[in-house]
């Protein structure tokens, strides 16, 4: 089993209660944390729900590239990792991040 930390981050001033963990897979270290406010019924910037998510690579071969727009702006990344341990470490960081994200939305099992 692995330790969750819980803590929270704001978006777009909106406080976002957000779970982290760490991955480790073999020399891969992997830092994940995501979490959302749940819906609140807007479909607008200014009221609708907030979705966070960090991935972060303390150790292990990682590339990550910002993807911009047309205008310059940033609006997506890309990431790469080389290595077994690297695919089942960010495998897992995925999977930790959607369970967290579903766990606010659908509501955690219990």
């Amino acid at each position: 089993m692995y330790a969750v930390k819980e803590s929270s981050v704001k978006v777009n001033d909106v406080r976002v209660d957000t779970f982290c963990r760490k991955v480790d897979e073999g020399d891969t270290t992997f830092v994940v944390e995501a979490g959302s406010t749940g819906y609140r019924g807007g479909e607008d910037r200014e009221s609708g729900s907030r979705a966070y998510a960090c991935f972060f690579c303390c150790h292990g071969d990682f590339l990550f590239v910002p993807i911009k727009g047309k205008d310059g702006r940033v609006v997506g990344v890309e990431i790469a990792g080389c290595g077994d341990e690297a695919l089942d470490a960010f495998a897992k960081a995925l999977s930790f991040a959607r369970k967290a994200l579903d766990d606010v939305r659908f509501g955690a099992d219990d």
